[in-house]
């Protein structure tokens, strides 16, 4: 064969593959979600949401309701989350709204009582598990390994990784008797390897791994539980004080992003169009790259931090 053939075969060979990821891409973000078919008519279903006290959390309750689930509230602060049934009380008042409170930072044999303050008879088919951030180690979060105390890596790992894989573990017999299921595992970029925030980077990319291989083990046991692993960029929040942007989506229009996904086809995903968008870069670039260009910009935050602390 001629070489001038070869490379010609190669080219095409690209150009469909390209062509190929830039539709499978488009039809993620256009197609119809398949969130309704975990909230069957006439059917009370219900979705537990974890972190619900606000931001993401706030945001996947709102949204929820509006599509017909009833949802149990999860968090640790009684007075945040009765403002919050009480809300939605208010704006949906044919959706019910349970309130279950569990520190995710202190972790024992409780958590499983979980289960039974929700109750055999409950159709739970929904779990998000949102609950997460570095809230506990404000107003700095970027902190070098070697400074964090044992309790302070105890509880990022706890509100992280350790209360998501427990609340699934406890709650999974429930999903698998009113199947079908969803269990949605919320990730970030910072997944990709963020510095001065190792255990919490560590914690986004557990939430991936964990959900990839719980989605096998469904499918070998011929479980109909879909998982799937959402990677979250900037929003704005209590805690992202940021103006509303194409880039930096509301809560409840991030939370809605996130279940419009539902049925994609895919393990892990990108929640938001524009979140894909900005994540071609890590298409395009090195992670070792990617990874000098965000050291840059959080040496900025943290010097920026350190300066609010000594005033």
């Amino acid at each position: 064969m001629e070489v001038p053939k070869i490379f010609g075969y190669i080219g095409l060979a690209t150009s469909v593959l390209i062509l190929t990821s830039l539709v499978k891409t488009v039809y993620i973000y256009i197609r119809p979600s398949s969130l309704p078919r975990y909230c069957k008519e006439g059917d009370e279903s219900w979705a537990f949401v974890t972190g619900a006290s606000d931001g993401i959390g706030q945001g996947f309750a709102q949204e929820l309701c509006a599509r017909g689930f009833n949802v149990f509230l999860h968090g640790r602060n009684p007075e945040k989350l009765l403002r919050i049934q009480e809300t939605l009380r208010k704006e949906y008042s044919a959706r019910q709204t349970r309130i279950i409170l569990y520190d995710a930072s202190k972790i024992d044999a409780s958590i499983d009582d979980i289960a039974s303050q929700i109750g055999e008879t409950t159709r739970l088919t929904v779990l998000i598990n949102n609950v997460g951030g570095m809230g506990m180690m404000m107003p700095c979060p970027y902190v070098n390994l070697q400074d964090f105390t044992f309790e302070d890596m105890q509880t990022v790992l706890s509100v992280n990784a350790t209360f998501s894989a427990h609340i699934t573990r406890v709650l999974l017999p429930l999903l698998l008797k009113n199947q079908p299921g969803l269990i949605i595992n919320i990730s970030s970029t910072t997944k990709f390897g963020i510095p001065w925030l190792a255990p919490y980077v560590a914690t986004k990319a557990f939430a991936i791994g964990f959900g990839d291989a719980l989605s096998a083990e469904m499918r070998a046991e011929k479980h109909d539980v879909e998982v799937l692993g959402v990677i979250v960029g900037s929003v704005e929040s209590a805690s992202n004080p940021a103006t509303p942007s194409i880039f930096t989506p509301t809560s409840r229009a991030m939370a809605s992003a996130v279940l419009d996904r539902v049925g994609c086809g895919e393990l892990s995903v990108w929640g938001h169009w524009a979140h894909r968008l900005q994540g071609i870069a890590l298409d395009v670039l090195s992670q070792k790259m990617f990874q000098d260009i965000a050291t840059t910009q959080v040496r900025k935050l943290r010097l920026e931090q350190e300066q609010k602390k000594v005033k």
